[in-house]
Protein backbone atom coordinates (compact mmCIF):
# COMPACT_ATOMS: atom_id res chain seq x y z
CA UNK A 1 0.00 0.00 0.00
CA UNK A 2 2.94 2.14 0.77
CA UNK A 3 4.46 1.98 -2.80
CA UNK A 4 0.68 3.15 -4.29
CA UNK A 5 1.04 6.26 -2.45
CA UNK A 6 4.50 7.26 -3.42
CA UNK A 7 3.46 5.96 -7.13
CA UNK A 8 0.55 8.63 -6.78
CA UNK A 9 2.77 11.59 -5.22
CA UNK A 10 5.64 11.08 -8.05
CA UNK A 11 2.83 11.06 -10.89
CA UNK A 12 1.34 14.41 -10.09
CA UNK A 13 4.49 15.25 -10.61
CA UNK A 14 5.68 13.06 -13.60
CA UNK A 15 2.31 14.34 -15.22
CA UNK A 16 3.60 17.77 -15.91
CA UNK A 17 6.93 16.65 -17.74
CA UNK A 18 4.93 14.25 -19.94
CA UNK A 19 1.89 16.72 -20.76
CA UNK A 20 5.04 19.72 -21.62
CA UNK A 21 7.03 17.14 -23.56
CA UNK A 22 3.78 16.19 -25.37
CA UNK A 23 2.56 20.06 -26.15
CA UNK A 24 6.41 20.10 -27.63
CA UNK A 25 6.06 16.70 -29.82
CA UNK A 26 3.12 18.07 -31.64
CA UNK A 27 4.97 21.40 -32.58
CA UNK A 28 7.87 19.93 -34.45
CA UNK A 29 7.75 19.21 -37.87
CA UNK A 30 6.07 16.04 -39.72
CA UNK A 31 8.26 13.82 -41.79
CA UNK A 32 5.96 14.65 -44.43
CA UNK A 33 7.94 18.14 -45.06
CA UNK A 34 10.14 19.05 -47.13
CA UNK A 35 13.85 19.82 -46.76
CA UNK A 36 16.10 21.53 -49.06
CA UNK A 37 19.21 20.02 -48.03
CA UNK A 38 20.92 22.83 -46.63
CA UNK A 39 21.34 23.04 -42.65
CA UNK A 40 19.40 25.50 -40.51
CA UNK A 41 21.56 28.15 -38.94
CA UNK A 42 22.42 27.15 -35.36
CA UNK A 43 21.75 23.08 -36.21
CA UNK A 44 24.44 22.18 -33.25
CA UNK A 45 22.75 24.69 -31.14
CA UNK A 46 20.26 23.69 -29.14
CA UNK A 47 16.49 24.97 -29.48
CA UNK A 48 14.37 25.93 -26.95
CA UNK A 49 10.79 26.24 -26.47
CA UNK A 50 8.68 27.57 -23.72
CA UNK A 51 5.45 26.34 -22.86
CA UNK A 52 2.78 26.50 -20.37
CA UNK A 53 0.68 24.14 -19.02
CA UNK A 54 -2.69 24.19 -16.81
CA UNK A 55 -4.72 21.88 -14.93
CA UNK A 56 -6.86 21.25 -17.73
CA UNK A 57 -4.16 19.64 -19.75
CA UNK A 58 -2.88 17.89 -16.92
CA UNK A 59 -6.52 16.65 -15.92
CA UNK A 60 -7.36 15.54 -19.54
CA UNK A 61 -3.69 13.36 -19.94
CA UNK A 62 -4.78 12.00 -16.03
CA UNK A 63 -8.31 10.77 -17.23
CA UNK A 64 -6.45 9.63 -20.84
CA UNK A 65 -4.15 7.74 -18.74
CA UNK A 66 -6.66 6.46 -16.72
CA UNK A 67 -8.61 4.92 -19.51
CA UNK A 68 -5.94 4.05 -21.61
CA UNK A 69 -2.54 2.97 -19.20
CA UNK A 70 -3.84 -0.44 -17.88
CA UNK A 71 -0.73 -0.42 -15.15
CA UNK A 72 -2.24 3.29 -14.04
CA UNK A 73 -6.13 1.90 -14.16
CA UNK A 74 -5.32 -0.75 -11.42
CA UNK A 75 -4.09 2.03 -9.40
CA UNK A 76 -6.22 4.94 -10.19
CA UNK A 77 -9.80 5.37 -10.39
CA UNK A 78 -9.59 9.04 -10.90
CA UNK A 79 -7.70 11.95 -10.78
CA UNK A 80 -8.23 15.55 -10.21
CA UNK A 81 -5.86 18.45 -9.85
CA UNK A 82 -6.89 22.02 -8.96
CA UNK A 83 -4.37 25.04 -9.48
CA UNK A 84 -4.40 28.44 -7.26
CA UNK A 85 -1.95 29.31 -4.61
CA UNK A 86 -1.45 25.49 -3.29
CA UNK A 87 -2.35 22.78 -5.36
CA UNK A 88 -4.76 20.71 -4.48
CA UNK A 89 -4.77 17.37 -5.82
CA UNK A 90 -7.70 14.57 -5.79
CA UNK A 91 -7.19 11.01 -6.57
CA UNK A 92 -8.98 8.10 -6.16
CA UNK A 93 -7.02 4.64 -5.39
CA UNK A 94 -7.96 1.32 -6.04
CA UNK A 95 -7.68 -1.05 -2.81
CA UNK A 96 -9.39 -3.54 -2.23
CA UNK A 97 -11.58 -3.28 -4.97
CA UNK A 98 -12.80 -0.14 -3.76
CA UNK A 99 -12.01 3.25 -4.43
CA UNK A 100 -10.48 5.42 -1.50
CA UNK A 101 -10.00 9.53 -1.69
CA UNK A 102 -6.52 10.34 -1.56
CA UNK A 103 -6.13 14.15 -1.21
CA UNK A 104 -2.69 15.92 -1.70
CA UNK A 105 -2.27 19.51 -1.10
CA UNK A 106 1.20 21.02 -2.61
CA UNK A 107 2.60 24.27 -2.21
CA UNK A 108 4.44 24.58 -5.30
CA UNK A 109 8.23 26.70 -5.49
CA UNK A 110 10.35 27.51 -8.67
CA UNK A 111 14.47 27.64 -7.25
CA UNK A 112 16.96 27.81 -10.22
CA UNK A 113 15.21 26.30 -12.31
CA UNK A 114 13.76 23.51 -10.27
CA UNK A 115 10.77 22.83 -8.50
CA UNK A 116 9.91 22.09 -4.90
CA UNK A 117 6.51 20.86 -3.76
CA UNK A 118 5.70 21.73 -0.26
CA UNK A 119 3.27 18.86 1.41
CA UNK A 120 1.14 21.06 3.47
CA UNK A 121 -1.47 18.09 3.87
CA UNK A 122 -2.34 14.59 2.60
CA UNK A 123 -5.48 12.52 3.99
CA UNK A 124 -6.75 9.04 2.66
CA UNK A 125 -10.70 8.69 2.95
CA UNK A 126 -10.78 11.94 4.73
CA UNK A 127 -8.57 10.95 7.73
CA UNK A 128 -5.46 12.70 7.80
CA UNK A 129 -2.37 10.76 7.27
CA UNK A 130 1.16 12.78 9.17
CA UNK A 131 3.69 13.74 6.61
CA UNK A 132 6.09 11.89 8.71
CA UNK A 133 4.06 8.89 7.46
CA UNK A 134 4.19 10.12 4.29
CA UNK A 135 7.53 10.94 3.74
CA UNK A 136 8.14 7.62 5.41
CA UNK A 137 6.69 6.17 2.21
CA UNK A 138 8.32 8.20 0.27
CA UNK A 139 12.01 7.46 1.44
CA UNK A 140 11.32 3.77 0.77
CA UNK A 141 10.14 4.14 -2.62
CA UNK A 142 12.23 3.50 -5.72
CA UNK A 143 12.55 7.20 -7.10
CA UNK A 144 14.87 9.13 -9.96
CA UNK A 145 17.82 10.39 -8.25
CA UNK A 146 16.44 13.72 -9.43
CA UNK A 147 13.67 13.71 -7.05
CA UNK A 148 14.92 14.52 -3.31
CA UNK A 149 12.77 14.24 -0.36
CA UNK A 150 13.52 16.25 2.40
CA UNK A 151 11.35 15.35 5.69
CA UNK A 152 12.79 17.85 7.66
CA UNK A 153 11.20 20.40 5.51
CA UNK A 154 8.15 18.42 4.07
CA UNK A 155 9.24 19.00 0.86
CA UNK A 156 9.88 17.20 -2.36
CA UNK A 157 12.45 18.79 -4.46
CA UNK A 158 12.36 17.63 -8.34
CA UNK A 159 16.44 19.07 -9.73
CA UNK A 160 15.33 19.08 -13.44
CA UNK A 161 19.34 19.67 -14.00
CA UNK A 162 20.00 15.93 -12.64
CA UNK A 163 17.23 14.68 -14.78
CA UNK A 164 18.79 12.96 -18.00
CA UNK A 165 18.40 16.13 -20.67
CA UNK A 166 17.78 13.35 -24.28
CA UNK A 167 15.35 13.73 -25.73
CA UNK A 168 14.89 17.21 -24.03
CA UNK A 169 15.79 19.01 -20.97
CA UNK A 170 13.32 21.10 -18.63
CA UNK A 171 13.78 24.28 -16.43
CA UNK A 172 10.96 25.55 -14.39
CA UNK A 173 10.48 29.19 -15.11
CA UNK A 174 7.73 30.12 -12.98
CA UNK A 175 4.51 29.35 -11.33
CA UNK A 176 1.18 31.93 -11.34
CA UNK A 177 -1.73 31.52 -8.95
CA UNK A 178 -3.13 34.45 -11.33
CA UNK A 179 -2.91 32.25 -14.28
CA UNK A 180 -2.71 29.20 -12.91
CA UNK A 181 -0.14 27.86 -15.15
CA UNK A 182 3.27 26.39 -14.81
CA UNK A 183 5.52 27.73 -17.52
CA UNK A 184 8.14 25.65 -18.62
CA UNK A 185 11.25 26.05 -20.74
CA UNK A 186 12.07 22.76 -23.25
CA UNK A 187 15.77 22.38 -24.38
CA UNK A 188 15.96 19.90 -27.50
CA UNK A 189 18.83 18.85 -29.39
CA UNK A 190 18.46 19.03 -33.27
CA UNK A 191 19.95 15.38 -32.93
CA UNK A 192 17.73 14.05 -30.62
CA UNK A 193 14.75 14.95 -33.33
CA UNK A 194 16.51 14.30 -36.20
CA UNK A 195 17.08 10.81 -35.08
CA UNK A 196 13.45 10.25 -33.75
CA UNK A 197 12.41 11.02 -37.45
CA UNK A 198 14.58 7.71 -39.27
Amino acid sequence: MAWKRAFIVLLSINLLIVVAALIVWNTLPTKSQTWNGTAPKGIGQQLTVEVQIGQDAINAYLSYAIAHDEEVGKILGSADVQFDRNWNCDFGIRLLGRIVPFHLVLTPEVTSGNLVLHVDSASMSFFPIPNSILFSVLERAHTPDWVETNPNQDDVGIDFSKRPQRPFGIRVLNYSDTTKKLALQLTISPQAVLSGNQ
